[in-house]
């Protein structure tokens, strides 16, 4: 199993070593204006500068397909540690990872995630499907998925990715007490912090919500303008399976 690791302006990142710890081959893709400055393992020349997440996305999932790998992980670059939660929250390394990897060999979805630290505490089920975006750290079936991430999002395309899921495949599966820790979304140097502090997810959330209406709508965050998802509406509207 590889890990896929989109990076810009961050050359310091060291996520990769978390999962190097536990025996993961780890690639790194870079746009060719950072390429020089990170002292990184294995690393992907993507070929433009400033085309945008979605752009990389879909360069990783090109480069997985044209290389024969049928299953990998896609992890931002300021994942910070990994663990689980079985009534008290237990740090662990990345191995943790391998019990979503043996579950997932053995079911249909397209994308699995796990959760953010501060919420695994609190979720009841240690699972889901087609209930919770798969956020941060996703293994995706690239064998199965026959759909682009959309680069006409800024942001949040990651969000429409896994609605895609739903809509032409199986969905998402998320385990819920497994979970990474990061960062707040746009509060560290480098990555997208331009365009969170230029509030380009305000218009990015705007852009979803038009994309899936009735099924996401437009909600105050924090201040900000964000985007609510009824990811159960949306499998119940493709005939998918809820849980």
């Amino acid at each position: 199993m590889i890990v896929c690791i989109p990076s810009r302006k961050r050359p310091d990142t060291k996520t990769w070593k978390l999962f190097a710890d536990a025996g993961y081959e780890v690639y790194h893709f870079l746009e060719p204006q950072d390429f020089t400055d990170y002292d990184v393992p294995n690393k992907i020349n993507i070929g433009e500068n400033n085309k945008g997440l979605m752009y990389v996305r879909n360069f990783k999932l090109d480069w997985l397909k044209k290389n024969g790998h049928k299953w990998a992980w896609f992890a931002d670059d300021d994942i910070t540690s990994f663990g689980i939660y079985n009534g008290r929250t237990v740090k662990k390394d990345a191995s943790i990872l391998k019990t979503i990897e043996d579950a997932a060999a053995k079911l249909p979805f397209e994308i699995i995630g796990m959760n953010y630290c501060q919420h695994a505490w609190h979720e009841k089920k240690a699972w889901s499907v087609n209930r919770k975006f798969p956020d941060v750290c996703a293994l995706l079936n690239v064998e199965k998925i026959k759909w682009h991430f959309k680069e006409k999002f800024p942001l949040k395309g990651d969000r429409d990715f896994a609605l895609q899921c739903i809509k032409y495949g199986s969905g998402i599966l998320r385990f819920n007490h497994i979970w990474f820790n990061c960062p707040n979304v746009g509060s560290n140097a480098g990555g997208l912090q331009e365009k969170y502090q230029k509030k380009e997810d305000e218009e990015a959330a705007r852009m979803i919500v038009r994309e899936w209406h009735p099924f996401i709508t437009l909600k105050m965050n924090k201040g900000r303008i964000d985007m609510k998802a009824d990811i159960k509406a949306v499998a119940a509207h493709y005939k998918k399976e809820i849980v």
